[in-house]
């Protein structure tokens, strides 16, 4: 199995492809949501804050 992309071109995409792909990216999203309040809300500094964005690492879709 190759990248989604790589599905979606040769035509191999599937309806549950697309909706894990979109599921994963909505956490991400939540995710820096959430750290960019807590940096907002002075619980977190611009350091930790970079650092945590670093550690929500791109997987290969």
């Amino acid at each position: 199995m190759g990248t989604l992309i790589q599905q979606v071109l040769s035509g191999n995409a599937t309806v549950g492809d697309l909706r894990r792909v979109n599921r994963v990216y909505a956490q991400k999203q939540r995710r820096v949501a959430q750290y960019t309040g807590e940096c907002t809300n002075g619980r977190r500094t611009l350091e930790q804050f970079l650092e945590a964005l670093m550690n929500i690492t791109p997987q290969p879709i």
